[in-house]
């Protein structure tokens, strides 16, 4: 977090287009406020914030593939013509 990406509480209410410009413009990609010195809220681009949280379900996807090839048994699979055959296909 560098000095250039920090904006007070203060000034974000003063200047909020101006830093919502900033953000759609690309001047920055983020901007951490804070409030008496301490980091309280990240404020970025619908953009950033929609490749965040696909980036997490995918990555949460991918934990929940890895739990289930832990625990994958060959020996209780059915192939396709045993599911043709249970369903009456």
């Amino acid at each position: 977090m560098c000095a250039k990406e920090c904006l007070s509480a203060t000034t974000l209410s003063k200047k909020t287009s101006a830093t919502l410009e900033a953000i759609e413009k690309g001047d920055t990609d983020k901007f951490f406020i804070l409030k008496n010195n301490t980091p309280k809220a990240v404020l970025m681009s619908i953009d950033a914030f929609e490749a965040i949280e696909e980036e997490m379900e995918d990555l949460r996807l991918a934990t929940l593939a890895l739990a289930r090839l832990q625990g994958f048994k060959l020996e209780k699979t059915l192939t396709h013509a045993e599911m043709m055959k249970k369903f009456d296909v």
